[in-house]
């Protein structure tokens, strides 16, 4: 019997091992659903008044117009490739316009940010203070153009290891139907309040701030409001027009690759990758656990029901989907799934090839009259 009470042990050790080793994938996985993430810095090799070279990568050899943040505050709006030298491993692009002394970088950060900022839209803004849970939430206020001013506000929600500037590029389309914008910050962003661990309860929680801003608008005078969602900022809007306080005043949404379904998106993740399809489980299972959320700094599990929108019944208001078959990150099958399961409110344009949430930086005409043909009749009946 001795070596029979050997080769149990031995069985004993091994499942306890590989139980530990499975637990700390899915600790490890599941990190870097809920926690931001360094930036990736790009090498930059040289630039002219009219170009700058790039070392080529997927990223930066992508078709469209981009930003590149370098030094303290520098920003640069890059056009698209003239040359690609694969010997050298560069690329050089168009140099549109640089704030700041590119010939001094030596690096930079590669996004999808074609504003430095709202004084680059050339439209009266200011910075409001927005009270939120646990402190107060900074926003960009951005008055409308010259069209007929119109009573609709549109709320502008970032994406997730993002800040508000870059959803600055959804402004131009409200803007040209008269909208004021309001281009909001939010708890663990790195603008609105700190959140312990920071970790991103995927839109369970930060959409009481964006409800705030929302209370703000109608305070200030708005009678309608639009949501435009990125990525999780799309999340959040569906939060919001289920739970908002201020639910009845949200006349439509809009929502740029937007995360409809947080394990499809996991499971995506996974297989972009290269790891077992299991992993996404052991990752959606510690998030949705109580003593695995809490060592990652979560307030509470995941609910990963309460964040399915790809289920039928659950919508009741219209909305607009931006999408891209070449979305690495959210596949556009959840964008297609929640268009069936909403087959009378949603709309879902699907644009040209472009990573997540570039939709934009690849064809801003596409992306402006796709909202705009959206928004339009809505306003008409104004």
């Amino acid at each position: 019997m001795g070596w029979f009470l050997v080769v149990v042990a031995v069985a004993a050790v091994a499942i306890a091992a590989a139980a530990t080793g499975a637990r700390l994938i899915g600790h490890s996985l599941a990190r870097r659903v809920v926690l931001r993430r360094s930036r990736r810095r790009t090498r930059i090799h040289t630039s002219t008044e009219t170009t700058v070279t790039l070392a080529a990568d997927r990223r930066t050899l992508h078709r469209g117009q981009f930003g590149l943040w370098f030094g303290e505050k520098g920003h640069a709006v890059v056009g698209h490739a003239r040359a690609h030298d694969r010997a050298a491993g560069t690329v050089t692009r168009e140099l549109l316009h640089v704030s700041g002394d590119l010939a001094r970088a030596a690096a930079g950060y590669w996004t999808g940010h074609l504003h430095a900022g709202p004084a680059s839209l050339q439209r009266p803004h200011c910075e409001v203070a927005i009270a939120v849970p646990g402190g107060s939430a900074p926003a960009w206020l951005i008055g409308p153009g010259p069209a007929r001013p119109s009573a609709t506000w549109a709320i502008h929600i970032h994406g997730s290891n993002m800040t508000r500037v870059t959803a600055l590029r959804s402004v131009p389309a409200t803007d040209a139907l008269g909208m004021t914008s309001l281009v909001v910050s939010y708890r663990g962003d790195g603008e609105g309040p700190a959140v312990p661990g920071h970790a991103s309860t995927l839109g369970m929680r930060e959409w009481e701030d964006v409800d705030a801003a929302v209370g703000y608008a109608l305070e200030q005078g708005a009678q309608r409001i639009v949501l435009v969602g990125w990525s999780l900022g799309g999340a959040i809007a569906l939060q919001l027009a289920e739970r908002s306080a201020y639910r009845e005043s949200i006349q439509s949404l809009v929502l740029i690759g937007p995360v409809t379904d947080w394990r499809a998106v996991i499971r995506n993740g996974v297989r972009e990758r290269g790891l077992p399809g299991w992993t996404a489980g052991l990752a959606i299972r510690a998030l949705a656990g109580r003593s695995a959320s809490a060592r990652l700094g979560l307030p509470e599990p995941i609910d990963f029901e309460q964040l399915d929108w790809v289920r039928p019944g659950r919508l009741a208001v219209p909305a607009l989907v931006i999408h891209s078959d070449a979305d690495r990150e959210v596949p556009l099958s959840t964008s297609v799934l929640f268009a069936m399961a909403n087959p009378r409110l949603v709309r879902l344009v699907e644009l040209s090839p472009a990573d997540h949430c570039w939709e934009y930086n690849v064809d801003p005409a596409a992306f402006n009259r796709a909202v705009i043909d959206f928004l339009e009749p809505h306003e008409r009946l104004d």
